[in-house]
């Protein structure tokens, strides 16, 4: 069992330090939702374009949300 299993975080974030942040919580067991901006979204999904059209900073921040 992990640390933070059957926690469940939600999550109104974008760019870099809080979905770092979060993804942490995740790896330790956490339930992370993140609830993005209508329309628009987060805007670090622009970076680039590298992993299926989406930047590789937000997949790797955003990875078990």
């Amino acid at each position: 069992m992990r640390p933070l299993q059957g926690i469940k975080v939600v999550t109104l974030e974008q760019a870099i330090a809080a979905p770092f942040c979060t993804r942490q919580l995740a790896d330790m067991g956490a339930r992370v939702i993140k609830i993005e901006r209508p329309d628009t979204g987060d805007f670090a999904r622009g970076y680039d374009e590298r992993v299926s059209g989406l930047a590789s900073h937000f997949v790797w921040t955003n990875r078990s949300k």
